[in-house]
């Protein structure tokens, strides 16, 4: 589904509001509906999905989505499977640990993250913000090499205080036998 996607997205008309890259972002195999078989009444597989979106999914996502599955796929595969729209579900947010399989805000609903059951998901780890093109004054990417180079800079900093307090017990020792 994923890959299909993609190819879609990269063949929207160009006038399409979606052609932007800042919505590239949300073709991720993370943030893909759910699909489960079909069944018929009779309980045989009917050879088609039906896919569940995330209730998380915000206007806008919905928007991009659609528009991107009503473009015109330039490379058909040989066999098609076809996939119905279901209700949507409850589905949590999945923390990732790879920038590019997380959600950025846009894409997640407020009155969704509002929730008091969803504000977990209000974390770096699950959501990130929306970046530059999107008018905020820095991209995900800086913004989390920023808190990388912090971190960094304490592990030094503590590890300088470590041998210190190291090299000051070892004075102690030292003074303490000459008495």
């Amino acid at each position: 589904k994923l890959e299909v996607r993609i190819r879609k997205y990269e063949n929207l008309p160009k006038n399409s509001e979606f052609r932007h890259e800042k919505y590239r972002a949300a073709l991720t195999e993370s943030l893909m509906s759910q699909d489960e078989d079909e069944v018929s009444e009779q309980g045989q597989k009917t050879g088609r999905f039906i896919s569940h979106a995330g209730t998380y999914r915000s206007d806008l996502m919905s928007r991009f989505l659609a528009a991107v599955d009503e473009a015109a796929d330039p490379h058909p595969p040989p066999r098609f499977t076809a996939r119905v729209k279901g209700d949507s579900k409850e589905l949590p947010l999945l923390a990732a640990k790879k920038i590019e399989n997380q959600a950025h805000r846009w894409m997640v609903s407020a009155e969704w993250l509002a929730r008091e059951e969803n504000k977990k998901y209000d974390s770096p780890s699950f959501l990130l913000d929306n970046g530059r093109a999107w008018g905020d004054p820095k991209d995900p990417e800086e913004m989390l090499a920023g808190q990388k180079r912090v971190k960094e800079q304490k592990r030094v900093i503590a590890a300088k205080k470590r041998v210190k307090i190291e090299e000051m017990e070892a004075k102690k020792k030292e003074n303490g036998t000459k008495k």
